[in-house]
């Protein structure tokens, strides 16, 4: 039997409001579980640079939009997943957690570019 202090919270549907962004544990925490929480984070911040970098300055609410739409279906997919709490219990490739590189998946809104599979939360 285990007594931690650990809460869940559900996906939350939004991450952005005008010029403010979230990134983070802020609107994905995770249980420790598939130990990607910092991970996550990462990647948030490195996509978040490359749509700001790509948009401009005058375009900052498109580029939030942008990496809200990418970074939600991969972000939310780890998050339920280490709520389930059972990462490689079975046969399972673990590439999709381990092979994503931020810095160069390509950043259009496909399953495909953000994700290789999907999980039933």
């Amino acid at each position: 039997m285990h007594k931690w202090a650990i809460y869940e919270r559900d996906p939350l549907p939004t991450w952005r409001a005008g010029k403010i962004v979230l990134l983070g544990d802020v609107w994905h925490p995770m249980t420790p579980c598939m130990a990607q929480g910092a991970a996550t984070a990462v990647e948030d911040a490195a996509v978040l640079a490359r749509c700001l970098a790509e948009a401009g300055q005058e375009c900052v609410e498109d580029a939030f939009r942008r990496y809200e739409e990418h970074r939600k279906p991969r972000a939310t997919q780890i998050q339920l997943e280490s709520r389930q709490n059972r990462w490689l219990r079975h046969a399972t490739d673990p590439g999709w957690v381990y092979r994503y590189d931020a810095w160069s998946v390509p950043l259009e809104n496909t399953p495909e570019a953000t994700t290789s599979r999907s999980i039933s939360a």
